[in-house]
């Protein structure tokens, strides 16, 4: 017999669209679609509340300290009740530790090698992204926040202290696996490389920055003179003017 499924399918289709047109289903909106609209407003409001008191009270602690720093004066300052900082964040040990851990809210790039680079240029890329970690403003400022609390919060100081360091160094490292795919350096120990050039580039100067002691970050002629001394040393005069190969080198199995 003939079979009548595409007609019956034709004709569910015209009373589906009859009904749509009929019943407005168009025009009809989930309740739940307002409640969500709603709530990513008051979401947005949290979230711009909370990046204001982390600003606020890491003002704060950079400029009175821990002891001298209040919950209230906290959220006076940041035009929030205090029962709202306990809501979010907890007491006032809470916020020094979110403090401490999101240590700084920039976020410096790490150095990427590009088409052209030699070793020299892209060693004075890796020096600028390393002073501009370590020698900020921001950074100095909660560096010192760091030392002055570390009899405090021995063990939070040691741990972020640690991360920050583990992070910024492999940055580094990984730049000097990228030179030497480009055959501007020998394969080997990267980790190794990037520790000491860290150390040659940054060494007792931050430190002596850090406490106070000192205020001039390297200038341009210093990190040139300690580019070409790290180059020489690690490295061999023969690395210091090369040119970087047509292709890739690939590591031997």
């Amino acid at each position: 017999g003939e079979d009548l499924t595409p007609i019956g399918f034709g004709a569910a289709g015209m009373i589906l669209a009859w009904s749509i047109y009929r019943l407005q289903l168009f025009e009809l909106s989930p309740v739940a679609r307002e409640r969500v609209i709603e709530w990513m407003d008051d979401a947005l409001i949290v979230v711009d509340r909370k990046l204001r008191v982390m600003e606020v009270a890491t003002d704060m602690f950079v400029d009175r300290g821990y002891a001298a720093t209040t919950l209230l004066d906290i959220a006076k300052q940041a035009g929030v009740a205090t029962r709202t900082l306990y809501q979010h964040f907890g007491d006032k040990e809470a916020i020094f530790r979110e403090v401490i851990f999101a240590r700084d809210t920039a976020v410096v790039q790490p150095p990427v090698l590009e088409e052209g680079d030699d070793l020299v240029s892209a060693l004075r890329k890796t020096a600028a992204y390393a002073c501009e970690v370590a020698l900020r403003p921001r950074s100095i400022d909660l560096m010192r926040l760091m030392i002055a609390e570390s009899a405090r919060f021995p063990e939070l100081m040691g741990k972020v202290g640690t991360t920050i360091f583990t992070r910024f160094k492999a940055n580094v490292a990984a730049l000097f696996s990228q030179l030497a795919e480009r055959g501007l350096v020998p394969d080997g120990d990267h980790d190794l490389s990037a520790s000491l050039f860290v150390d040659l580039l940054l060494g007792n100067q931050t430190v002596m920055i850090y406490f106070g002691w000192m205020n001039a970050a390297p200038g341009a002629e210093e990190v040139e003179t300690k580019v070409d001394l790290f180059i020489r040393g690690r490295f061999g005069a023969d690395f210091a003017g090369k040119a970087p190969d047509k292709k890739p080198r690939t590591k031997q199995g």
